[in-house]
């Protein structure tokens, strides 16, 4: 296990990382921001702590082993960002009246490539399918391991929310 670090320094590396090599990837969260994020080569869990829409704190850290619950998720559907083009588009649309139309077309937009940051901003895609992010309501289900990192990671956030914004902090805790 590596150390407990601040998510404002883990996620611009788990970023960097899903530039670098964008297959393989798979997102795993909570409604009260928890998250485990699954790269090809590594493995994070996080807890997040939101400031606005746009912006959060909190605390994370790399895994730095493979387990049963990590090997079950990384089963699950590749996330990435696929463009849409308009043909996309108007064939969702157009299936919105009959579901069971869309699911081929759903599952060959899920089945390509999923596309780099960068790369996106090479091309002239206005519409994108992001995910899947598979959610659960609470990681305590899923391992004891998960469950105990998930609780320390909990009093780690609230620490450096506490530390960096007091006064919002005291308002809520």
């Amino acid at each position: 296990m590596n150390d407990v670090e601040p998510v404002e320094d883990i996620v611009p590396r788990i970023l960097q990382m899903y530039s670098d090599k964008p297959r393989g990837w798979r997102v795993l969260s909570t409604p009260k921001g928890d998250m485990l994020v699954l790269g090809p080569d590594s493995a994070f869990q996080l807890k997040l702590i939101p400031l606005n829409p746009s912006e959060f704190t909190g605390a994370g850290m790399e895994l730095s082993k493979s387990s049963r619950v990590l090997d079950q998720i990384r089963r699950s559907p590749e996330f990435g960002l696929r463009p849409l083009f308009d043909s996309d588009i108007e064939k969702l649309l157009r299936s919105i009246s009959t579901p069971d139309g869309a699911l081929p077309h759903l599952q060959s937009i899920i089945k390509r490539t999923p596309l780099s940051p960068v790369e996106l901003a090479r091309t002239d895609t206005t519409h994108l399918l992001t995910g899947p992010v598979l959610t659960r309501p609470d990681f305590h289900t899923l391992s004891s391991e998960t469950k105990r990192l998930q609780q320390s990671l909990e009093r780690e956030a609230m620490e450096t929310f506490r530390r960096r914004y007091p006064m919002r902090a005291g308002m809520y805790f």
